[in-house]
């Protein structure tokens, strides 16, 4: 695929993956709108990225919260002139056996960030990726194919999230929009 002028959005950008790919694709040529939480770290990636000449925009946002994500994509979408392509990468991870946990409220922040995230995000990047014909990535794991002892949350997390990016990819077939799931 020609990333070059690419039009994408990244979410999770301040370290690991999201990080990584954002240089790399800004390398490429790609207009980027990048979010995180931690708005030093956003500022620190897109001033790497545009300093191989790429379009970075930060948006500081927590994808847990429904609203930051309708916020990330309407100011990406307003910046970059629609959308092409919208890598769903933020994320946190958990390892406790649930037999060591004092609650449960673990579990639902993996979840509103892995899973809910994602489908906020993506939700609301949906008309413009139509328009464009776009590309939905979904940054997932192996664990999300099995689990693995201590990584209960975690495991759900990424389980849920093929279910939905599977079942997704079978509702836009005719839409010309692909999905796709990287672990």
């Amino acid at each position: 695929m020609q990333l070059k002028g690419k039009r994408i959005v990244i979410t999770g950008v301040s370290e690991g993956i999201g990080r990584e790919l954002a240089l790399q694709l800004a390398k490429e040529g790609a207009q980027l709108a990048l979010a995180a939480r931690s708005l030093d770290k956003l500022r620190e990636v897109c001033e790497a990225c545009t300093s191989f000449g790429a379009t970075a925009h930060p948006v500081k946002a927590d994808v847990s919260v429904e609203g930051d994500c309708e916020r990330i994509i309407e100011e990406a979408a307003a910046r970059l002139g629609g959308l092409d392509i919208l890598v769903n990468n933020a994320g946190v991870s958990f390892m406790k056996r649930l037999q060591d946990c004092p609650d449960t409220s673990a579990y639902e922040k993996v979840m509103a960030v892995n899973y809910l995230g994602a489908v906020y995000c993506t939700y609301y990047a949906l008309p413009h990726l139509k328009q464009s014909k776009g590309l939905i990535v979904a940054v997932s794991s192996g664990q999300g194919k099995t689990g693995f002892p201590g990584f209960t949350a975690y495991a759900a997390s990424k389980y849920a999230m093929h279910g939905f990016f599977d079942s997704l990819r079978i509702e836009l077939e005719d839409d010309g929009v692909d999905v796709q799931i990287v672990c």
